[in-house]
């Protein structure tokens, strides 16, 4: 039995989720414009890589999904370090948004199965 629960295909859906979440919440949420911006390029280059990522929702699957394995813990870490920006100390929303998002993007990244069957389910 498998003690990470998050399969590749979830884990790539939960990332297409977050993308979404990064280019709606800061306008919902009134984010100042210099977060806006910050987290729309972010978005951007997350939904890259995780379209090019070879898993079972990819768009083209160039990238092993290992390897995506190694490119999520830095991407978790500038998450976690982007809180002590000046325009996110100045917008508590946007704050407590980042912490959460870096809080459950970390949780998704701790337990994915990294080994995980990347294949397409033939119906």
């Amino acid at each position: 039995m498998n003690a990470k629960p998050i399969s590749p295909k979830m884990h790539s859906l939960i990332d297409y989720a977050l993308v979404a979440s990064l280019l709606t919440m800061p306008s919902l949420f009134s984010f100042n414009r210099k977060v806006r911006k910050l987290y729309t390029a972010e978005a951007l280059l997350l939904l890259v890589y995780v379209a090019l990522t070879d898993q079972p929702v990819a768009l083209k699957p160039l990238i092993p999904f290992p390897v995506h394995g190694k490119i999520d813990p830095f991407n978790v870490s500038q998450f976690a370090l982007q809180s002590f920006i000046k325009a996110f100390r100045k917008d508590k929303k946007a704050l407590l948004f980042n912490v959460g998002f870096t809080i459950i993007a970390g949780t998704v990244v701790a337990l994915t199965d990294w080994n995980g069957s990347t294949k397409r389910k033939l119906k």
